[in-house]
């Protein structure tokens, strides 16, 4: 067994030296600080000192700081990021390793330290076998995840991890390792503007109402099926791993701790048979059309190639076709369709191992052109973007939101995250075309922009707030909930100008009823307002379904009976968000409807204001709407 005191040290210096054979070193250079601590210890106890190379000088030491254990401080900080990416560690698992942390007393100063020694020692050839054998000796040794997640994990997320390690500054490093006790640098995630086009504004006109017996269309909105190819009734939903239920995990001797036949509320995904289930009782409503936000693999993302995600795609693909046939169906790319998970290089670094992503992009075009005419679909070889005319007047533009997130750790480099692959000064040019040529709009993505990176929630909630009043509505997935976003004038923040909505989403995964919806808007014919009429949310019981044998999809609620609407406009959502602070039976409907009727306990006061905050902030760390 590997010595616990060297354990973490040598991960994260295997985890660097691991595989770096291929990367640049970095450009900068590392000069000693007195302030590093522990070296020549390290070094002599380790047996690398002969090993570095000859130029290499090693700082001095501060006695002050020889009673802090670096190996273990910076460890757990590089083993907290890896492990984060896509949920794999459990809240609880999460919470060990921060009160561990914690209690190291880490800072900032020691963090810089402690990484400057790292990057040094990325100089050093040592052997690729022994260091990811130490670092899944220490994943294992301090029960941060099963073995084999371990293992895998490393190797899943390896290209990622250290080109970045190769290529941010200390003080970068820090603070995206220890971002609650180190200052943000100014280089760091850099802020940028975009210019919009100077045309005029038009004066705001109220959106129209249908006549009474207008024609009328429907469509179908899902999203986040996670679909598990390899989900077994009767497995274990308990099985340790950070997804269950399936095909490899043992059947457990108490029966209540296996698989459901059609869904699990455990850290469990989809079985196909219950999409399936889903797809042909919404088949029988006439459809015009479907939007779909993301998310077709399921959450084993720890393991997962180019391959496996290539095959969910054209499953998803291949069932689509069979249960509407005839039905045009436009989609956005979720976080969970690339490998590793939330992986979005700008093209601008493809040459970097792991960074090209033109087989994704190759993928959802030979997907998406089953209903997409093909002079639509260049930009989704470019960014995974696309627009195209659902009907005359009636736009939909898909946007990869997967760009605005800090999760795809190739964006914190340097200027990749200035408006990647051009994508947002691509929308404002579409945005702009559809308002001269008098379209509406729905906008489909797949991230809330809330949750995305500064800069870029707020360069899109500006072109939404210039362009509201060619845009009907947006939608959203990824939170796996039934929710709402509201976005507010810039310049008025009394007026609510555009409504967003995510999900409902379809997978159970965690602890959430499974779901999907039926829009109603006013139809195809001459001189139609395109306006959101209703919508009825669905919702599959898991507990019921399994108890019952059969998988029975049952409505949950429309928006004109349960919440008293005439129609889905920007003013009928501000009355009814007028109405959530005064009526708490109402505001308490919304809450029940957020994990699809599960979680069904009381949202009091203070609850009921956090939703109404929550609905009202749309751009990253910003809540001045919530007031308002």
């Amino acid at each position: 067994m590997v010595n616990k005191e060297v354990s973490i040290i040598l991960l994260l210096v295997g985890a660097c030296c691991f595989f770096c054979g291929s990367y640049a070193k970095p450009t900068w250079k590392w000069s000693p600080d007195n302030d590093v601590v522990l070296l020549d210890g390290i070094l002599n106890r380790e047996g690398l000192d002969g090993k570095l190379p000859a130029n290499f000088n090693k700082p001095a030491v501060s006695k002050e700081h020889e009673a802090f254990d670096l190996k273990r401080k910076i460890g757990f900080l590089l083993i907290r990021r890896i492990l984060s990416q896509g949920d794999i560690l459990s809240s609880k698992k999460s919470q060990v390793i921060n009160d561990l942390i914690n209690k190291e007393k880490m800072t900032c100063e020691l963090c810089e330290g402690g990484v400057r020694l790292l990057q040094s020692l990325l100089y050093n050839e040592l052997g690729e076998d022994i260091i990811s054998v130490v670092a899944v000796g220490v994943c294992i040794e301090f029960k941060i995840e099963d073995e084999n997640v371990c293992k895998l994990a490393v190797k899943e997320f390896k290209d990622e991890a250290f080109y970045i390690f190769f290529n941010l500054k200390p003080d970068e490093l820090c603070y995206w390792l220890l971002s609650d006790k180190c200052a943000k640098p100014e280089s760091f995630e850099p802020e940028w503007n975009l210019t919009l086009p100077s045309t005029s504004v038009p004066t705001y006109q109220p959106p129209k109402v249908p006549s009474d017996g207008a024609p009328t269309s429907k469509f179908l909105f899902f999203s986040d099926v996670h679909m598990d190819v390899r989900y077994k009734p009767g497995a274990s939903a308990v099985c340790g791993e950070p997804l269950c239920c399936r095909d490899n995990n043992p059947t457990p001797s108490d029966a209540s701790e296996g698989a459901g036949k059609w869904g699990d509320y455990r850290n469990c995904d989809m079985p196909q048979w219950t999409v399936e289930g889903m797809m042909e009782v919404a088949s029988a409503v006439d459809l015009d059309f479907i939007l779909f936000t993301g998310d077709i693999p399921a959450h084993n993302v720890w393991n997962q190639t180019k391959e496996d995600q290539i095959d969910k795609i054209n499953r998803w693909t291949t069932l689509l076709k069979s249960y509407f046939p005839n039905t045009p169906v436009y989609a956005a790319l979720g976080n969970h369709e690339s490998a590793p998970v939330n992986s979005y290089p700008p093209s601008s670094i493809n040459h970097e191992p792991g960074a090209n992503i033109s087989w994704l992009y190759d993928a959802v075009y030979d997907s998406w052109s089953n209903w997409i005419p093909e002079n639509d679909l260049a930009t989704v070889k470019q960014g995974g973007f696309y627009s195209t005319l659902i009907r005359p007047g009636l736009r939909v533009v898909s946007l990869n939101s997967n760009y605005c997130s800090d999760d795809s750790w190739w964006l914190l480099v340097g200027d990749n995250s200035v408006d990647p692959q051009d994508q947002l000064a691509w929308f404002a040019k579409v945005m702009q075309k559809a308002e001269d040529e008098k379209e509406k709009v729905f906008i489909i993505t797949h991230r809330p922009t809330d949750g995305c990176m500064k800069s870029w929630s707020y360069n899109y909630y500006a072109i939404v707030n210039r362009y509201q009043q060619s845009i009907i509505s947006q939608f959203f997935g990824h939170a796996h909930s039934d929710e709402l976003k509201m976005f507010y004038d810039e310049n008025d923040p009394s007026h609510l100008s555009v409504v967003g909505f995510i999900g409902p989403g379809f997978t159970t995964y965690s602890y959430k009823n499974s779901g999907y919806r039926i829009y109603t808007m006013d139809g195809d014919y001459q001189g139609t307002t395109n306006i959101l009429l209703d919508a009825e949310t669905y919702f599959l019981n898991i507990t019921d379904a399994n108890l019952n044998g059969n998988s029975k999809w049952q409505l949950e609620y429309t928006f004109s009976k349960d919440y008293g609407m005439k129609n889905l406009s920007p003013s009928e959502f501000e009355y009814l968000l007028e109405r959530f602070t005064s009526d708490d039976k109402l505001a308490q409907q919304y809450y029940d409807h957020i994990t699809k009727d599960l979680d069904m306990s009381d949202c009091d006061e203070g609850c009921r204001q956090n939703q109404l905050c929550n609905i009202k902030q749309c751009r990253a760390g910003d809540n001045s709407f919530c007031t308002s």
